[in-house]
């Protein structure tokens, strides 16, 4: 492990990452780590999209812009050019780029960042690579992403603040689905076992929005189809307020888990040594890909009573 470094006292510490929701929140305990080193928040520059997921994170102000503005420190996650661009036209003395895999490395990286590490994070959990690898002098132990509550104005209109089982079906990949069928077993299980209604969400592109549909439309007035129609504000307030989220790996399972809420979490072609952190609140299973799956057919051999069984024993926990 490299050996830290102090920053000033009162740094100005900017933060480069233009990754997806799930991405952000895992580098919450990173961003914590940063500010405290510094002694006072970083500036991070995200996708404005992102801004209300921010808020909730402490020690931590969106940046407006970072052109022809001095730091102390730049740290960056992501090898976009934009952000090695940004990089570029900030002054600081020290510049550091950390990347998951060597072969990430661009021209442009080389071009912006005085450091750079890409050790390569093999069976590494991601938010905790992150903090490792970012090398300051800090006295905050290492702990998983952390949220606060999201405010009640964010509740989506028509959704009562009552109990719920939040289930989010699709992530950004296709590759990532398990049967609409199947999911609707699992949401009947819980129903039948006692639990409260379904709430179910989506992306919003066409193929989850239809995918998510048929799941609710099995489960009829139990429950609450929000697919593909939600602000960000509303998923946070969801996520945070259900009594357990299920679902594929995506944004709603690290969400649950920074809220400190219950998560059932599918894994298929993700590695959830890098995307899960496993407590006795947050479960993943880990699903076998068919005999005819393909790209164009992603299906996979997880067992409906496998998951209903999990999802159940988890609610009741």
């Amino acid at each position: 492990m490299p050996t830290s470094l102090d920053l000033p006292k009162n740094a100005r510490v900017l933060v480069i990452c233009h990754k997806q929701l799930g991405d952000m929140t895992l580098l919450e305990p990173t961003l914590h780590k940063l500010s405290t080193a510094a002694g006072r928040p970083v500036e991070l520059l995200t996708r404005s999209g992102h801004a209300p997921l921010i808020s909730l994170m402490e020690g931590v102000k969106m940046a407006g812009r970072a052109w022809l503005r001095r730091f102390d420190a730049i740290f960056c996650y992501d090898d976009l050019d934009k952000s090695a661009v940004h990089a570029m036209l900030a002054s600081a003395p020290r510049k550091d780029l950390l990347l998951r895999a060597p072969g990430e490395v661009t021209k442009w990286n080389r071009r912006a960042f005085d450091e750079i590490r890409a050790p390569g994070i093999n069976d590494a959990y991601l938010a905790r690579y992150n903090w490792d690898y970012t090398i300051v002098e800090s006295r905050v132990p290492w702990r998983p992403p952390i949220l606060r509550q999201p405010p009640e104005t964010w509740r989506p209109a028509g959704c009562q603040p009552d109990d719920f089982v939040l289930l989010n079906s699709t992530a950004g990949w296709k590759s990532k689905r398990w049967k609409s069928s199947s999911w609707a077993e699992v949401a009947k299980a819980l129903l039948d076992a006692g639990g409260p209604r379904i709430v179910v969400t989506s992306g919003g592109q066409n193929w989850q929005r239809e995918h998510s549909k048929k799941i609710a439309d099995a489960l009829g007035e139990r429950a609450l189809y929000l697919g593909g129609s939600t602000r960000l504000e509303e998923f946070l307030w969801l996520a945070s307020r259900a009594r357990m989220v299920i679902g594929v790996d995506g944004a709603a399972s690290h969400l649950s888990a920074a809220f400190g809420g219950k998560n059932l979490t599918l894994f298929f072609r993700t590695n959830p040594h890098n995307w899960h952190f496993p407590t006795e609140k947050s479960v993943a299973l880990l699903a076998r890909p068919g005999e005819d799956a393909d790209e164009e057919n992603p299906e996979y051999e997880l067992d409906d009573f496998e998951v209903a069984e999990a999802a159940v024993a988890l609610l009741r926990g």
